[in-house]
């Protein structure tokens, strides 16, 4: 068990910190994320443990033909099976919590820690030297070029930008060089909302948080912006400081997931996906007593025929 759990926490942490170079988890999301896949995986690396475990210590009492002296002492093979079950059946009790409690708050958690890491502003989390892509579709997108302007500048009528409803939005984000004091330098900034593009490079730039506002803010210095809109005119401009809004998100509700859904609820469904889930839950604490007694005839072996 020790073994496979070592190995599906290696695989684990190698999926998540790759996210995490590219800048969508943090160290603490993780961890966090890590241990509630192992409390999740546990369910199968468990059954899968005993089945190994008893396949080894059965195959090596008919190796060294100890199961022979047994039964020549009187201790019949139903006696081995009954001994088998009586192990297997604690075990397949912590499986069933596991698979029936567990599971569904494990879940829970991991997709309130996506939800909060999607929420985080893509500033906050970018990386240096590398281009992060976040694709998203708005229910509300205000474009924020009401309040990206140059100080003492006049706002046109253009500026002041509708919401566009259900439009998708893409952000190409890149900095070449972040300082310890956290200052920007060399960044790119492209946005699409729907048709309407705009790219933004600015030679230095501070990014200030606001936790308790519906914007972060980003201050850029001998910026550069064009935007391109849908009906009307190009926008070329170069502004010496230029501020955008960045959407401060909170997290969202992570909705209907089968997999986070309480056991009572989904034995109440009638949805396919719905019952699917909850057999795979049952079925589990089942599936560990029948590993364990398959693998006491599979264990046997003749006189001299070797593991």
């Amino acid at each position: 068990a020790v073994v496979l759990l070592i190995i599906f926490v290696g695989y684990s942490l190698s999926r998540f910190l790759t996210q995490a170079d590219a800048g969508l988890l943090n160290t603490g999301e993780v961890i966090r994320l890590t241990l509630l896949k192992v409390l999740i995986a546990l369910e199968v690396l468990l059954p899968i443990a005993l089945f190994f475990g008893l396949m080894l210590g059965l195959g090596t009492l008919h190796h060294e033909s100890e199961i022979v002296a047994m039964q020549a002492s009187g201790i019949s093979e139903s006696r081995m099976v009954r001994a088998v079950v009586t192990l297997a059946i604690p075990l397949a009790l912590v499986i069933a919590a596991l698979s029936i409690f567990v599971r569904p708050w494990a879940y829970t958690q991991t997709y309130q820690i996506r939800s909060i890491a999607e929420a985080s502003s893509d500033i906050d989390r970018i990386k240096a030297g590398q281009f992060y892509l976040t694709r998203k579709t708005a229910d509300s997108v205000e474009a924020a070029m009401s309040d990206e302007t140059a100080p003492g500048d006049k706002k046109t009528p253009r500026q002041e930008q509708k919401s566009q409803i259900g439009e998708d939005q893409e952000r190409a984000i890149f900095v070449e060089k972040i300082s310890v004091d956290q200052a920007l330098d060399r960044i790119f900034i492209r946005t699409r909302i729907g048709k309407e593009l705009q790219i933004v490079s600015a030679q230095t730039g501070d990014f200030i948080e606001q936790p308790g506002a519906q914007y972060h803010l980003l201050e850029l210095k001998n910026a550069r912006i064009f935007k391109r809109v849908d009906d009307g005119p190009d926008l070329i401009a170069r502004i010496d400081h230029f501020t955008m809004n960045v959407t401060n998100e909170q997290p969202e509700p992570p909705g209907y997931k089968v997999k986070s859904i309480a056991t009572a609820k989904l034995a109440l469904s009638r949805r396919p996906k719905d019952r699917a889930e909850y057999q795979w839950r049952i079925s589990t604490p089942i599936t560990t007593l029948l590993l364990a007694l398959l693998a006491v005839p599979l264990s046997r072996s003749r006189p001299r025929q070797g593991r």
